[in-house]
């Protein structure tokens, strides 16, 4: 049996709905040479069938079938199977466009220090009507500046080396629901270039089951700790989170102080995002809580909206002298922001009126 040029990877987990779809739409690419490996993770539908009757009619479908194991293990048995130099990774709601693989094998072509090729998306719903585009970096520095803040790629978008992820031990398991950012970030920590296809190669699914949906919480503080993370391997210092099995919020304070300081400041507004509706001696405790935070964090302009939600609370438990105090100190510490969030209260607050004087 010949090596393919690349190798697909579809996880699926009760998929019915979207597969076929999906699958018809790898089957329909302009480039050929694949193996399409499709896992089907335990399903309790009927994706396990769509599945064997697909491949039953073409010889480069291998389907797989397993108890569900989660996403990250499914991911990385497809990559263990993989025995092409290039995976393509592809999802069971989404629809591959059919010049993807070409425009992206190409892309590898005399190119062994590229390890990641995404591309361009188009936002659909769920039935298949198009939102919006989603464009990316296509590279350089411009990408580099996106991926120390968030992910640059489109995750079912991507092909990626096989021989460069499975070095780099493959999706990471306690990254569950954004193991994609942190394995596009140990990528580039260890000197490989990722780019992205300046033009739509996926229609991107977005209805309610999707997974980034219900996890939308938990995948923003992962990806932050994967930056983390990123952080202490740049600075020469050992990955914290290399021996854990689950990411909390306590996780951050595995690392240094130094390098957490924006983190600290993002997860301390997200707890306290409710404060203008607290009681007063919640707002006390949140005030304290602030008052021990380090001066570098407290300088992060995002406390801001902590003070103003403060400054609120305040007012509406009578507090006047100290709401006064959390509104001033917010213009003095974070003015632009403060400015900015003051601002927008007042336009609300005269539309409200107009609205109430025009019934």
């Amino acid at each position: 049996m010949s090596t393919p040029a690349l190798s697909v990877v579809l996880p699926v987990y009760n998929g019915e709905r979207f597969l076929a779809e999906a699958i018809e739409s790898i089957l329909a690419q302009t480039f050929t040479d694949f193996e399409f490996i499709i896992i089907n993770d335990g399903s309790r539908d009927g994706s396990g069938a769509i599945v064997d009757d697909y491949a039953a009619r073409d010889a480069r479908i291998r389907s797989v079938h397993q108890e569900n194991r989660g996403l990250v293990d499914t991911l990385n048995r497809g990559i263990a199977l993989a025995r092409a130099p290039l995976i393509a990774r592809m999802d069971a709601d989404d629809i591959s466009l059919p010049r993807r693989f070409e425009l992206q094998v190409t892309r590898f072509e005399n190119r062994p220090d590229l390890a990641v090729v995404g591309g361009f998306i188009v936002l659909i719903d769920d039935a298949g009507a198009p939102i919006r585009r989603g464009d990316y970096p296509t590279g350089g520095a411009e990408l580099v500046r996106l991926l120390k803040l968030d992910s640059p790629l489109a995750h079912p978008a991507v092909i990626m080396r096989r021989e460069v992820v499975s070095n780099l031990g493959g999706y990471r398991r306690q990254y569950k629901h954004a193991e994609d950012y942190d394995l596009w970030l140990r990528v580039y920590d260890a000197g490989y270039a990722i780019e992205n296809i300046a033009v739509p190669v996926l229609h991107y699914r977005q209805h309610a089951e999707k997974v980034s949906f219900q996890h939308s919480q938990q995948q923003k503080l992962t990806a932050l700790v994967a930056r983390l993370a990123h952080r202490a391997r740049a600075e020469g210092l050992a990955d914290s989170t290399d021996n854990i099995d689950t990411i909390n919020e306590s996780t951050v304070e595995l690392f240094p102080p130094a390098l957490r300081y924006d983190i600290d400041a993002d997860l301390f507004v997200r707890k306290h995002n409710m404060l203008s509706l607290a009681d007063l001696a919640t707002i006390e405790q949140a005030l304290r809580d602030y008052a021990q935070l380090s001066t570098k964090t407290r300088r992060d302009p995002r406390l801001a909206h902590f003070l103003m939600r403060a400054a609120r609370g305040l007012w509406a438990q009578r507090q006047w002298r100290a709401s006064c105090g959390q509104l001033t100190l917010a213009l003095v510490r974070h003015p632009a922001v403060a400015l900015q969030l003051l601002s927008g209260k007042l336009r609300r607050a005269r539309a409200s009126a107009s609205s109430k004087g025009s019934r």
